[in-house]
């Protein structure tokens, strides 16, 4: 096991992207990277700059870093939404409406 890890927060996919794609820069990805980097290229739904933004007004809705992040790469509708709500505490009924009305702002 690599002993240079650290712990990094959940990342988006466009996050996946901009780390695996410096790294391709510097050297020939592995396996799994490539994977995961062509994986992120191919399901990233908003630009980086929009994800970011995104996930940054769903963390003031005081979401989790993980449900936050979840939300920017999937874009939920109202049904998923509801499924992601099951799990997850930090989602109530409050807040589906302007986690909404953020996910179709930014899906456009």
């Amino acid at each position: 096991m690599n002993k240079n890890l650290e712990y990094v927060d959940d990342l988006t996919l466009n996050e996946v992207k901009k780390i695996l794609s410096k790294k391709k820069k510097e050297k020939e990805l592995s396996y799994e990277q490539t994977m995961a980097y062509d994986h992120a290229k191919m399901f990233s739904k908003l630009t980086p700059l929009q994800s970011q933004k995104l996930k940054e007004q769903l963390l003031e809705l005081e979401l989790t870093n993980e449900v936050a992040t979840n939300i920017v790469d999937i874009l939920p509708n109202k049904y998923q939404l509801d499924l992601i709500a099951e799990k997850n505490k930090c989602v109530t009924d409050e807040n589906k409406e302007k986690i909404l009305e953020l996910v179709d702002k930014n899906k456009k």
